[in-house]
């Protein structure tokens, strides 16, 4: 039998299990709060609120997310009533989206399925261990976010 040479002990493995689990664990809340949004207009109402008005294609980027994905979560959100479209003041070819006043109580319950979810996948951590869990991802997101390349404009 071949020895696999993917360790799925290293940390890229780890990360994109637990990432894509907690996705699952997430999507599964939010289907069964019937909020109104699917699980994936709801992380892309999440970002939204945490990162502010933003042009379309950086929410894209964000999300790591085709644009045109997130174009049609974005009709549908805005036909909901839940995000406004304005052009940017810097470059009129590009759309600032902002959430509305109307999502906010939507943003309570992707919260709180958010929240069920995370209890569920940190049931056996301590505090501590969470605490250390939680320095040690913001460490890595500093790390690798520093060695980004920047995009270009277009």
């Amino acid at each position: 039998m071949m020895k696999p040479r993917i360790d799925p002990d290293s940390p890229g493995f780890l990360i994109s299990t637990t990432a894509r689990l907690m996705r699952g664990a997430f999507e599964r809340e939010i289907e069964s709060a019937e909020i109104g949004v699917t699980a994936a207009e709801a992380r892309v109402m999440a970002h939204m609120s945490v990162c502010g008005a933003m042009r379309q294609h950086n929410l894209a980027d964000r999300l790591g997310l085709a644009a045109m994905s997130v174009t049609g979560f974005l009709d549908r959100l805005e036909a909901a009533g839940l995000v406004r479209r304005s052009t940017d003041p810097t470059d009129r070819r590009a759309k600032i989206v902002t959430l509305t006043d109307a999502a906010l109580p939507i943003l309570d319950e992707i919260h709180l399925a958010g929240t069920r979810a995370t209890q569920a996948a940190f049931a056996d951590v301590t505090a501590d261990e969470f605490e250390i869990f939680r320095s040690v991802c913001h460490k890595l997101c500093a790390n690798l976010e520093d060695r980004r390349v920047p995009q270009v404009a277009s």
